[in-house]
């Protein structure tokens, strides 16, 4: 053969297999894959074509990725699954984010893909429907499909199994979709057979199942239902937006959510942290804190195969549509706790416009990732309208290890054996569906083959397939109570832990197993360990009691997971009122009483309360939990005890600061009871608490932590509520020569209480009309008379004029709050003391408009009819502000001034990590780029998200009161107010509550801040 012949189909190949691995670029510079372009919210590249976008990925040696589909045969994927034929089902909207009004025309699709050719890329495409109404959650049954579409679940009955559905019928609904961008998504099927499910941020949903009982939703949720729509029940409580679940061999569910953790194990019924959530007893525990991800983690998958190298086996992958990538995380576990570990990024992009939002482990070993192909991924970060979101592009890809897969099997047409063999595959996806399949196709019939599995001791089947079996044979009632109490005692701890896992779902009686359910307490697996502790719940007597605090003292202290397991089934246990009356009578040791006491501060009872005060009286409760212990006594306590809990807890040897502490949980008690206290001890104890906190903690106190500041302002929040004129001198020091602006604010908020006469109020009045007083305090001051309106304090603000156009807001907004107080802005705006433009700061606006009478519309309307739009305004100075910024270079000493910029600003409301702000903690804001975050700065109501939309509140005594809804505690609303503290209103007080047009953050940044100020902070955030 001549070699330029021969040569020929080798190079071909070689070329092939190039363009099947190339996906990588040919240089390791990191700088493709990071940087500015991708942390712009408007993507400026120009989309790529499928090819192209493919050649820019970056995977660990001998990973390839492959397109198994794109536009034009999909549009934008969402959710995918996979059917027991091994197709893929993808929901797509181009829709999304506005959804269809309910009973319009929708054009979202649901579509079937399939490879026949098994080369690796779909082929097939049926499309199931295209009236969708952004759709999200998908599973496929034996007779159709489950879906989400706005604003149910619904299901398509297919009986043919062609995949065009003849009936569509609703199962649960309506849900909430006030924000598209966390709905009810990313189904999957448990090992029980119910449908778990994922339920979105700030969305409030009441549903139920057929059986009417009902559930609600509030935002972000995990909750379950049953495949015939018969129930519907509530998996977990909080996580701010989970986005993605999927389950391992041991049955735990992992979830993913942005803004808290990116990796829980989740545990029913768990609480999970959540904007505005109060901590009581505990949050559960996650995998790992959040570090270099972005805030946009979309789906999860576990990978339980063998076609990867055994380090990548049993990871854990979660999409990033913000930093266009796919982390990796390997665990490892603790106990019972898995430990979650960032690895190397498992995929990389250059093109910016990679936005994965979904990933799946198929049954052919493959990891797929939907890619909402797209210039803006950004919900409320862009104006949802913005012209560049794309509608057209969406991608999905395939990645293999070498080309390694399974060979894909039809489970629909397979007979019993086939689907009893494949429950032993290495694929965690086939084995499911195979189980599926026997429950809801083969049915019945199936019972005595799988019986054959349990009972087969000489063959010994493996652990998987033996779990397999005896869920598939509970779920179609096959179980025996001999069988299970075997597999309780089985050799296996997987086999074990499972067995204990389908006892918490069986309808067999309980009392049965409880001998074999104390021995499992003691099992040398600390899982099994964690499933027998669940368990627990099903017995309401004494000796449960004492066997659940036998596991909390026997567990290691790292064992985070099955400490708050046990913790959470002892509080649940404490919820029936019976069983508490049990334990408030038995006598316990100190250790034990401490276990109890712990968990009762979320226990709402008479007898908890009881407990509790009587433990308190004895012993200390940890110091984070001594306000709410108090609080939740008093506002369960019986009346005739108040009293006497309020003497021993005044009489008790403590710390100041655990006194202060007591004193606050016992007066928001009783708010939340629903009174007052008339106890003159509290007034005489309160002024003592002022005194003694100022006594320990003088102005000069050093180191002036947040907790120090935060019991000096209770000092003269105390002194102010009880007249403790012995504190006026302090306050009057503070007021003169503290640093501290909130400490400062504090101190004239107490003065201004405490006095007699009009002195307090006209020193307030020389205070904001000095030009040596900071202009931050200055508006604190404004804004405190404003609290206050009257006829003194309108005329101190009134006194201000041609002042910065910050403090003028700030001096109108507290006007407007009384008829009187518009006028005097009218008359400022006409004479030209204040500008026009003030008019159309959103705060004043709104408070100018709130109650406003005809006649003061007519003036309002007349004064700002020439005043330009506000927007077109900020966005130039934006636009200015970005050009000065992009000439700015930063050094360290200039870092540390933003860092200080920040405190000053935003410290108070936003925290970098933890969810204690009253803002949105900011991890990972750096991300989002200098263009984005200077709009979040500077025009802050341009994309409000609806979490953090301010609120308008008219008390019925006429006043009126701005604020940020966080809970209800009790007979108390909390809302967060713009100095970032919290402040309670009794319910009854309300007359009503509206929604305002504008978020909490201050409007007057782009003001109040140079352009070298905005520079700093400008740097310092982007370090985030």
């Amino acid at each position: 053969m001549n070699p330029k012949t021969k040569s020929g189909p080798i190079i071909f190949f070689i070329a092939l297999a190039l363009l099947i691995i190339g996906c990588s670029p040919k240089t390791d510079d990191e700088s493709k894959f990071t940087g500015d372009l991708f942390a712009e919210n408007i993507r400026s590249t120009d989309a790529r074509t499928a090819e192209e976008e493919r050649l820019g990925f970056k995977l660990p040696p001998g990973f390839e990725i492959q397109l198994f589909a794109s536009e034009p045969d999909i549009d934008k994927p969402i959710n995918m699954t996979f059917d027991a034929k091994g197709r893929m089902w993808v929901t797509q909207s181009f829709e999304y984010p506005f959804p269809s009004p309910v009973g319009a025309k929708s054009t979202d699709r649901l579509t079937i893909l399939e490879d026949t050719d098994h080369d690796g890329k779909a082929d097939k495409f049926i499309q199931v429907t295209d009236t969708l109404n952004i759709p999200i959650g998908i599973i496929p049954v034996t007779d159709g499909a489950i879906a989400f579409s706005v604003p149910n679940v619904y299901k398509f009955s297919d009986s043919n199994a062609d995949g065009k559905p003849e009936q569509l019928s609703k199962m649960f609904g309506p849900f909430g979709f006030q924000d598209t961008h966390g709905m009810v998504s990313n189904f999957i099927r448990g090992y029980d057979g119910w449908v778990y499910v994922c339920h979105g941020f700030t969305n409030l949903s009441t549903i139920a199942g057929s059986d009417g009982d009902s559930i609600k939703l509030a935002s972000g949720n995990t909750f379950r239902f049953r495949l015939d729509g018969s129930r519907v029940e509530q998996m977990t409580f909080g996580q701010v937006n989970p986005f993605g679940l999927a389950y391992d061999e041991n049955g735990y569910i992992y979830s993913t959510d942005s803004h808290s953790s990116p990796l829980y194990q989740l545990i029913r019924g768990g609480d999970y942290p959540h904007f505005g959530k109060l901590e009581i007893m505990a949050f559960g525990p996650d995998m790992k804190s959040l570090e270099n991800e972005g805030t946009a983690l979309c789906g999860i998958a576990y990978y339980g195969d063998t076609k990867f190298p055994k380090e990548f086996q049993g990871n854990l992958f979660i999409g990033d549509a913000l930093l266009s990538r796919v982390h990796r995380y390997t665990w490892a576990n603790t106990g019972s706790s898995p430990i979650g570990k960032s690895e190397t990024d498992f995929i990389k992009s250059a093109d910016p416009w990679f936005h994965p939002v979904n990933i799946k482990l198929g049954p052919d070993g493959a990891l797929y990732v939907a890619d909402f192909y797209n210039a803006i991924i950004g919900h409320y970060e862009v104006p949802l309208g913005h012209p560049k979101r794309d509608k057209q592009r969406g991608r999905i890809w395939r990645i293999t290890y070498k080309g390694q897969h399974n060979d894909v099997k039809d489970l629909t047409t397979s007979t019993t054996d086939e689907l009893l063999n494949a429950l032993d595959a290495d694929n965690i996806t086939h084995r499911m569906a195979a189980t599926d399949q026997l429950t809801d196709r083969i049915g019945e019939p199936a019972i005595d083959y799988l019986n054959a599995v349990i009972d087969d001791h000489e063959a010994s089947p493996s652990p998987r397939k033996y779990i397999h079996s005896l869920w598939a044979l509970h779920r179609l009632n096959g179980l025996d109570e001999v069988k299970l109490k075997q597999s309780i005692e089985h050799s296996s701890p997987l086999v074990r832990l499972h067995a204990l896992r389908v006892l918490r779902e069986s309808n067999l009686p309980k009392a049965a197993f409880q001998s074999s359910i104390q021995n499992a307490l003691k099992d040398t697996d600390a899982h099994v360990q964690r499933a027998a502790t669940e368990l627990m719940i099903n017995f309401k007597d004494i000796n449960c009691i004492e066997s659940i605090l036998a596991v909390l003292k026997s567990t290691q202290s790292n064992d985070s997971h099955l400490i708050y397991t046990g913790r959470l089934i002892l509080r649940n246990l404490l919820r029936d009122n019976a069983l508490m009356k049990q334990v408030g009578s038995k006598q316990w040791n100190e250790q034990d009483a401490g276990f109890i006491a712990g968990t009762l501060v979320d226990v709402d009872s008479p007898d908890a309360a009881v407990f509790l005060a009587n433990y308190v009286s004895q012993f200390q409760i940890p110091k984070d939990k001594t306000q709410l212990a108090y609080q939740q006594i008093i506002r369960f306590i019986p009346e005739a005890q108040l009293n006497s809990v309020i003497q021993k807890t005044k009489t008790k040897k403590t710390d100041i600061d655990l006194s202060a502490l007591s004193l606050r949980g016992i007066v928001d008690g009783y708010a939340q009871r629903g009174s007052k206290p008339n106890n003159k001890e509290i007034e005489t104890w309160g002024v003592e608490i002022a005194e003694g906190l100022l006594k320990k903690y003088p102005m000069d106190f050093k180191p002036a932590t947040e907790d120090v500041t935060a019991l000096q302002s209770y000092a003269f929040q105390l002194a102010g509520d009880f007249k403790a004129k012995s504190v006026e001198p302090m306050a009057a020091s503070f007021l003169e020569k503290s640093t501290n602006t909130d400490l400062k604010t504090a101190a004239l908020r107490s003065l201004l209480k405490m006095a007699t006469d009009n002195r307090s109020i006209e020193l307030a009045g020389k205070i904001l009309m000095s030009d040596t007083t900071p202009m931050d305090f200055r508006k604190r001051v404004a804004s405190t008379l404003g609290e206050a309106p009257g006829t003194i304090s309108n005329n101190i603000l009134k006194g201000v004029v041609k002042a910065p156009a910050d403090l003028e807001a700030v001096v109108a907004t507290a006007l407007a709050s009384s008829i009187e107080g518009k006028e005097i802005v009218f008359e400022q705006v006409r004479n030209g003391s204040f500008m026009a433009r003030t008019l159309s700061d959103p705060r004043v606006e709104e408070k100018i408009l709130f109650n406003i009478s005809p006649q003061q519309q007519k003036t309002y309307n007349e004064l700002i009819a020439n005043v330009e739009p506000i927007n077109a305004d900020r966005q130039t100075l934006i636009d200015a502000r970005l050009k000065g910024f992009k000439a700015f270079k930063a050094s360290g000493i200039q870092l540390d001034s933003g860092s200080t910029i920040f405190s000053n600003n935003c410290g108070v409301c936003h925290r970098k990590i933890v969810l204690s702000g009253i803002g949105p903690q900011l991890h990972g804001i750096g991300k989002r780029g200098s263009d984005a975050l200077a709009e979040k700065i500077i025009d802050p109501n341009r994309n409000i998200s609806e979490a953090f939309r301010n609120y308008t509140i008219t008390m019925k005594d006429g006043k009126v009161l701005t604020g940020l809804f966080r809970r209800e505690q009790g007979a108390m609303m909390v809302f967060g107010d713009l100095n970032g503290k919290e402040f309670s209103i009794p319910k009854k007080d309300i007359a009503k509550q509206t929604p305002s047009r504008y978020t909490i953050m201050p409007d007057h940044f782009g003001t109040t801040l140079s352009q070298q100020e905005f520079n700093l902070l400008l740097t310092y955030l982007l370090t985030w």
